[in-house]
């Protein structure tokens, strides 16, 4: 059986363990499904009682009774493992990658559904990804719309001041992408800390970075920005009353159980536009890739 898009029309319904000898019976119940739960599935039927009717089955391995289940229009990615539940109408797949994904799978990640790439292109000042151009040509070989993302430092290394030290980041990306194939996605500004490194700015500082880099991003570039962060490292460096919350957001955020409505996002910000939800994806021959799903169509414009 093919999988399907399955969406829970009952108010309630009871998750199996697997094909029980009668609706009533409770013994393999493991979960309830609350009304409108999304999922991805296959149709089965129990051989033994056909009485009961069809089922459905999802990756898990968990049954659902179909009578209180919908089919939903729309595509399945049958060959990604743990995708998010609840997943938003309309929603595009995608990865990123640098220099660590030194031999990407470009056929497996087609073959897979993915619409879009994110490229590394820098870090900091002088730490430009060498590898940021040829995945920029493989992944145009595709059709993949790409994007680019630089790994911010911000910091008063560069000039002095935050302003200058911004500028300077600034700068340095928009003359790297000026050498890349054109991209189709708002660049990415990835606010993040390092097992050895983070800003030491303080929350006003920070901002004032953040604004000034965008700021020149903007003067040059036509695509806009997004961020890229966790919920907690936001709230941490970014004063309450900021005002980046007029700007896209993906959010990395790794939970064992995926949700797509159920992703939090930092003060400032109601909803966010990718979501990266797990970093050890397999695609293909692909070890540990960033696995993202984009709901916001309007950044393809």
């Amino acid at each position: 059986m093919d999988n399907m898009l399955l969406q829970v029309s009952a108010k309630k319904l009871n998750k199996r363990s697997g094909f029980p000898p009668s609706l009533a019976d409770k013994n393999n119940i493991v979960g309830v499904a609350l009304q409108g739960f999304k999922f991805e599935g296959e149709e089965t039927e129990d051989p033994a009682n056909p009485a009961i009717g069809k089922w459905y089955r999802d990756k898990a391995g968990i049954y659902y009774w179909a009578g209180g289940v919908i089919r939903l229009p729309g595509r399945v990615i049958s060959n990604f493992k743990n995708l998010p539940i609840n997943l938003p109408t309309g929603f595009s797949f995608g990865v990123d990658v640098s220099h660590h994904n030194d031999a990407p799978d470009w056929d497996a990640f087609k073959k897979a559904g993915c619409e879009f790439v994110y490229i590394k292109t820098s870090e900091g000042v002088g730490t430009p990804d060498m590898q940021a151009a040829t995945h920029a040509r493989n992944a145009k070989l595709q059709n993949f719309r790409i994007g680019y993302y630089h790994f911010c430092r911000p910091d008063t290394r560069n000039g002095g001041s935050v302003r200058s030290d911004a500028t300077a980041e600034a700068n340095e990306v928009i003359s790297r992408i000026a050498t890349l194939t054109s991209p189709d996605l708002p660049l990415v500004l990835d606010l993040e800390d390092q097992q050895t490194w983070d800003s030491p700015l303080g929350k006003t500082d920070y901002l004032l970075w953040v604004n000034t880099f965008i700021e020149t991003i903007n003067a040059h570039l036509t695509k806009g920005v997004m961020l890229y962060s966790r919920k907690e490292y936001l709230d941490r460096k970014l004063p309450p009353n900021h005002n980046l919350g007029k700007y896209k957001l993906w959010m990395s955020y790794y939970p064992s159980s995926p949700d797509a409505t159920k992703v939090p996002v930092p003060n400032g910000w109601n909803d966010w536009s990718v979501w990266q939800y797990t970093e050890h994806g397999v695609v293909g021959n692909n070890p540990k890739v960033d696995l993202n799903i984009l709901k916001d169509n309007t950044l393809f414009l």
